[in-house]
């Protein structure tokens, strides 16, 4: 997909990969969504909030977590 940056909500280190992470919120410009590295990715869905625990079931990053609440809850 084609994005623009739009806010950086923070950066970990990811207590499963131990690979810092940045997350970022972006605005689709264009495109569509694909796995582009099987090596890093594994399949791409898109869910609805209540569905997330779903996928990641150990929780999303908090300030993450906190943004969809207020963007997709509001």
């Amino acid at each position: 997909m084609d994005v623009t940056a739009v806010k950086l909500l923070g950066e970990r280190v990811h207590p499963a990969t131990g690979r810092v992470v940045s997350y970022t919120v972006c605005e689709v410009m264009g495109g569509t969504a694909h796995v582009a590295d099987a090596e890093e990715v594994a399949e791409l869905a898109w869910v609805a909030h209540g569905e997330i625990l779903e996928y990641v079931p150990y929780g999303l990053f908090e300030p993450v977590q906190e943004y969809l609440d207020a963007a997709l809850l509001s």
